[in-house]
């Protein structure tokens, strides 16, 4: 039992080290998501979602529902956030561009669009990081599941290299 509460001391000491993703990526967008899966649970950010899951969810434990955005914890765990996202079959995730990553591979293979954006995004910084710089260190990738997040995904090939289905059937993907 006292394995209980040290895990709930742990959750309630802890204090977010992430990067919050931009609301210019959501007004191109131009969505409403039923479902943010990964949520921080100390800043409200600008995820246009009706439901949102924080660490204190465990959004992998959870049913995912609706159409999702998923800008998962980095590390280790993304490959299993991808997955589960993949399995979903309907919403956006943005991730590091890590084309080498097995997980990658697998969910360019299943996406309805892929958009590789240009340069480094300037995300907003959680708590643990407002001193530091906000872009992030490696090239960011946002997939899309699912043919109308495809095409919202689409709306935002001016900021880089966008590859849909068409590629797909060509043999491109």
């Amino acid at each position: 039992m006292s394995g209980m509460f040290g895990e709930t001391r742990e959750l309630l000491s802890y204090k977010s080290a992430e990067w919050y993703t931009p609301a210019w990526i959501f007004s191109a967008l131009g969505l409403q998501f039923d479902l943010d899966p990964a949520s921080p649970h100390d800043f409200d950010t600008a995820v246009p979602a009706t439901t949102k899951y924080t660490v204190f969810d465990n959004g992998l434990k959870k049913p995912w529902f609706g159409r999702v955005w998923l800008n998962p914890p980095y590390g280790k765990k993304t490959p299993i956030w991808m997955n589960r996202m993949i399995e979903h079959n309907n919403g956006i995730a943005l991730v590091f561009s890590r084309t080498d990553a097995k997980w990658f591979q697998d969910s360019m293979k299943a996406a309805a669009g892929i958009l590789f954006i240009s340069g480094r995004i300037e995300f907003i910084p959680g708590h643990e990081n407002k001193h530091k710089k906000s872009r992030c260190g490696a090239g960011t990738a946002l997939f899309a599941f699912g043919p109308e997040c495809a095409d919202s995904l689409q709306l935002l090939s001016n900021r880089g290299f966008y590859v849909g289905d068409t590629a797909r059937h060509e043999g491109l993907l």
